[in-house]
């Protein structure tokens, strides 16, 4: 920052401390002297904050364009500069545009109805990262409320066969009242932000007597790769205020989170199924492929209709394939407080189960594979990890060890515990020549038990301990359980009523 003559025209992009997002700032002025650079307008791209960041870089710094296809803008002299590769383009676009369809009704009475937006290429629009942002709700994520679409107060608009691509904001938002929304057979690549972004509103925590929530959308058959260029808070599908979303049967791939985040325990009634979901959390940390956060409650009429309640409908994510890679922690990460899910015949690989408080969470007819083949993050490499509520259950499920025989890293577990999982009918694969043991607290000393040891608690009755299987036989049983072969005498109990 030597020679900066004008540093205020640039941006600095810098990753939150805990690598649970980035930020980006306006630089008001720099100090080579004392190697600071002061920020002005930015920071609220993330929810939470931290006392420091982490790497960082800077941009539309006239003395730093030095390397091809780099460029800056001079607004004084209205002068765009361009570094080439080997050949100079033939053409530039800048574009001054966000937002390239608006479909807004002028109340919730008044909704803008039956629209189909069919076989577009939606491209080359605007950054947005240091527009307004807001918090919707008690989970991590700041949002942006706005898109290269953008629906609110509508009823029954179909987005089918398009193409979004190389974009300097979502690709969707659908904000507040929409009703029966669907999303399907479209590609979403190069996104600086998210994909389809839901986000309602609500008074406070009542969002009974305000209704004004996306409900009823559907988000089927479609291809998200390589978003969040710009903000790595961002997801494929991010999920906040809203009813009974169903996202079945698309391919999720190369983003810097979470693939679907549900930012709230807002209703509920969701249906996550049949999804194909592998590179996430590429750029950050304490994560996994689908997270769910649920740290306020609201008032809904979601368990009965027409009177209010805390409490929310029962989600559901059932038949996906999640390959836990790159910076994943956990395949399904239900943390903070998540409550209401039924998991259920997932194949899940390098990742366990996590229950971080909450309660009534029930994990059945899934598959683990290798839990334990990455380092593990707080302490959890097992099938089972994290601190459960009430009224948890894991249950008819296979977990494939790859070197570990521990099982279970349950916190504070204690054999006489309330809210140590309900666990029944699991069948545990360890590596041959290991001992299986189960490490718990009995009269207030940790033990490790065999299985036969703590089955005498009444503690996984009908569980089974066998030597880890050829890869190609858990491959199998994946195959069978997604074509609804194995486990077929169980039923799924998601709503019918949706789509």
């Amino acid at each position: 920052m030597t020679n900066w003559t004008h540093p205020q025209t640039g941006y600095v992009h810098a990753f939150h401390g805990g690598f649970w997002s980035n930020w980006v700032f306006q630089i008001a002025s720099s100090n080579s002297t004392n190697n600071t650079i002061m920020f002005s307008r930015g920071g609220f791209q993330e929810a939470r904050g931290w006392p420091y960041g982490g790497p960082f870089y800077v941009s539309n710094i006239f003395e730093e364009l030095d390397s091809s296809n780099e460029w800056f803008l001079d607004k004084l002299t209205r002068t765009l500069y361009f570094m080439p590769n080997d050949t100079m383009p033939n053409v530039f676009v800048a574009s001054q545009l966000s937002c390239l369809i608006s479909n807004s009704g002028s109340s919730i009475e008044n909704p803008v109805r039956n629209i189909l937006i069919d076989g577009l290429i939606f491209t080359q629009t605007s950054n947005t990262y240091l527009k307004d942002f807001m918090v919707p709700s008690g989970g991590d994520w700041s949002v942006h409320r706005g898109g290269t679409i953008y629906l609110t107060n509508t009823e029954n608009i179909t987005v089918t066969n398009n193409l979004f691509t190389q974009l300097g904001s979502n690709g969707i938002a659908v904000i507040d009242y929409n009703y029966a929304t669907s999303i399907t057979l479209n590609e979403f690549v190069w996104l600086a932000d998210s994909g389809v972004i839901l986000v309602g509103s609500t008074d406070g925590i009542d969002g009974f007597s305000v209704t004004s929530q996306p409900n009823r959308i559907l988000i089927q058959s479609n291809i998200f790769h390589e978003l969040g260029i710009y903000i790595k808070q961002s997801s494929p599908v991010l999920i906040s205020v809203s009813r009974s979303v169903s996202v079945i049967g698309n391919l999720m791939f190369n983003m810097p989170r979470a693939a679907i985040n549900i930012n709230d325990g807002f209703y509920g009634n969701h249906t996550i199924s049949w999804n194909v979901i592998f590179n996430a959390v590429r750029e950050t940390k304490d994560h996994g492929p689908i997270n769910t956060w649920d740290r306020q409650p609201f008032l809904t009429d979601a368990r009965q209709s027409g009177l209010p309640s805390l409490w929310q409908h029962y989600s559901y994510i059932h038949h996906n394939t999640i390959i836990g890679n790159y910076h994943s922690v956990w395949p399904l990460d239900h943390d903070d407080g998540s409550c209401f899910y039924e998991d259920s015949y997932n194949f899940l690989v390098y990742g366990g189960k996590k229950n971080y408080l909450g309660h009534s969470k029930i994990d059945h007819h899934e598959i683990y594979v290798y839990p334990d083949v990455y380092k593990p993050q707080f302490g959890y490499g097992n099938c089972v990890g994290g601190s459960s509520g009430w009224n948890e259950s894991w249950i008819e499920n296979i977990c494939v060890l790859y070197q570990s025989s521990v099982p279970y890293n349950i916190g504070n577990c204690d054999v006489a515990s309330l809210v140590l999982p309900y666990l029944a009918n699991n069948t545990i694969y360890i590596p041959s020549g290991k001992q299986v043991a189960f490490v718990c607290n009995v009269n207030g000393t940790s033990r490790r038990m065999t299985l036969e040891e703590w089955q005498l608690f009444g503690l996984d009755i009908g569980t089974t301990v066998q030597t880890v299987p050829d890869m190609k036989v858990v491959i199998e049983w994946a195959r069978q359980m997604l074509q609804n072969v194995l486990f077929e005498n169980v039923k799924i109990k998601e709503n019918k009523n949706l789509y």
